[in-house]
């Protein structure tokens, strides 16, 4: 397991670079009075666990594989980035933007928990495609250490996002650099794809 400090890093690169627009979303679930922690923290939980599932899945299936081709699944997160870096100038709402107000109407700790998953989930295919070209070609011990990684960086982020939110002067700001961070980094995501997978000069040499 020499390589397991590397493969950790990777991991942790990864999950970071596509739950910067997940941390925003955590401090507007953490900031709502109808939403216990605990509540928060499952269905962000069920969400992680969700994507970890269909990026094992898309792996598996043998559609992701280690050739230029897998480089084209950049556009996804890239167009999804640019587009959300091009309507950032008409974004002055933060708590809207949060994705929190229009699921305030949940009922019960079931349809709460199931709420957060949905939201966190809702938004997160560019998550499961750098994820399952992370675990491409790995051994079965590697892509349960990128889920246990995974796991430990999802805690974090709940209890960062927790802490924060104890301190409700911070939020509006801390949103508001989140949601300017995020498109930058979703096409940070694609565009790192393509150099992974030595799609540009693939491209190149069809033209």
């Amino acid at each position: 397991m020499d390589a397991s400090p590397a493969l950790i890093a990777i991991a942790t690169a990864a999950y970071v670079s596509t739950n910067v627009d997940g941390y925003a979303l955590l401090l507007g679930f953490f900031s709502n009075e109808r939403y216990r922690a605990m509540e928060i923290v499952a269905g962000q939980f069920i969400s992680v666990v969700t994507q970890v599932a269909l990026s094992i899945a898309v792996m598996r299936s043998g559609w992701v594989t280690q050739s230029p081709l897998v480089g084209l699944a950049g556009v996804v997160p890239l167009f999804a980035g640019l587009k959300r870096i091009a309507q950032l100038r008409r974004r002055d709402e933060p708590q809207n933007e949060s994705g929190t107000d229009r699921w305030t109407s949940a009922r019960g700790t079931g349809g709460r928990v199931a709420t957060v998953a949905v939201v966190a989930t809702s938004g997160a295919i560019d998550n499961v495609m750098v994820y399952s070209s992370v675990m491409v070609g790995r051994a079965t011990s590697d892509v349960l250490l990128i889920a246990g990684t995974f796991g430990l960086l999802t805690s974090l982020l709940c209890l960062c996002a927790f802490w924060t939110a104890g301190s409700r002067s911070s939020i509006p700001a801390l949103q508001f650099a989140a949601r300017r961070i995020a498109p930058y980094t979703t096409a940070a995501i694609g565009v790192s794809l393509f150099i992974r997978f030595d799609t540009f000069p693939w491209l190149y040499s069809l033209a």
